[in-house]
């Protein structure tokens, strides 16, 4: 037996002994259990194509995002796209860097460019996140409590940092010559006039505005994905309650432990108990079933892309280092 193969056991049994020691007798292990056999596999099939999907609405804004940089095909950035969120989902979130390295080394593209790119995807990510927050708050059916006013206090907080880094990046881009004749080191210097080229979209109000649309359709895709999920766990929950705990599940992912888990399916059971009642032990089931289907078919589709590039995940973990 593998030693990851025993961390995994173990951790599983800690996370059982742990669930028993919380809730003790009171936890329905038959609710939790026939929570997991229940599940309808047309919804759930639905929400792994729309999965599919939101790497290829991905893979075409990234398109624009490079398009002052290189002219690069979407089957080739879909593929990158693949295998660079199955290294986040893997390895952690240092495996963000995967995107940008991959694409370098495949496309030729420089590296501060590439990541210039990522930086700027991930800034409109948020902003969209926080959007969908907002609207899921005024349009789904939550009762009023502390922690509905506190994550609407949070997320104007966010929304507003995340505004002024997008903005403090057009300035940047706007000023890109005086910044680099102000870098006295000349490697700096050359870094910084890369990255800054990455950012070249920034001037192109055609391409800002391409970019903003392919982000709103990208995370009403997203949005319909967790909702198919939803819907094939049994829960006749709205599309704006869904979103509600897409949010809160994509809030969580960000602690996630590299190839286990846990800030994701945290986030879920938060909000399906504390928004919507459900209990626990099918909070926990599905939350599971949740990480499974938002997690490995990415997983297994990046391997299929790595086999047919002549890739290897030990290749992957090398680069980041």
């Amino acid at each position: 037996m593998s030693r990851k193969l025993l961390v995994l056991l173990a951790l599983a049994l800690i996370v059982v002994i742990v669930a028993y020691w919380v809730w003790g007798r009171e936890f329905d292990w038959s609710l939790f259990l026939s929570s997991l056999k229940t599940v309808k596999g047309g919804w759930l099939a639905a929400s792994i194509a729309a999965t599919m999907g939101t790497y290829w609405f991905r893979a075409v804004r990234w398109q624009v995002l490079l398009a002052p940089l290189k002219a690069i095909r979407v089957p080739s950035l879909f593929a990158i796209t693949v295998i660079g969120f199955s290294a986040i989902f893997m390895l952690g979130r240092a495996a963000e860097l995967a995107r940008p390295i991959w694409l370098s080394r495949r496309e030729k593209v420089a590296l501060t460019g590439s990541v210039a790119t990522i930086v700027v995807e991930r800034f409109l990510d948020l902003i969209m996140l926080i959007l969908a927050f907002g609207v899921a708050l005024l349009t789904a059916d939550v009762p009023g409590s502390p922690l509905v006013a506190l994550l609407k206090r949070a997320a104007l907080i966010i929304a507003a940092v995340a505004a002024a880094a997008l903005i403090s990046l057009f300035i940047l881009r706007s000023n890109a010559a005086w910044v680099v004749g102000k870098i006295p080191f000349r490697r700096v210097a050359s870094w910084m006039d890369s990255f800054l080229q990455g950012l070249s979209f920034l001037q192109n109000g055609k391409s800002l505005a391409l970019v903003f649309l392919q982000s709103v359709g990208l995370w009403i895709l997203i949005a319909l994905q967790f909702w198919f999920m939803l819907l094939g766990m049994n829960f006749s929950l709205s599309a704006a309650s869904a979103t509600l705990v897409m949010v809160g599940a994509g809030i969580g992912s960000i602690a996630q432990i590299p190839a286990i888990g846990g800030g994701f399916q945290a986030g879920y059971i938060i909000c399906m108990t504390a928004f919507f009642q459900v209990p626990k032990e099918q909070a926990v089931a599905t939350s599971l079933v949740a990480a499974f289907l938002s997690f490995v078919p990415t997983i297994a589709i990046s391997f299929l892309f790595m086999a047919a590039q002549g890739f290897s995940l030990r290749e992957l973990k090398s680069s980041l280092k």
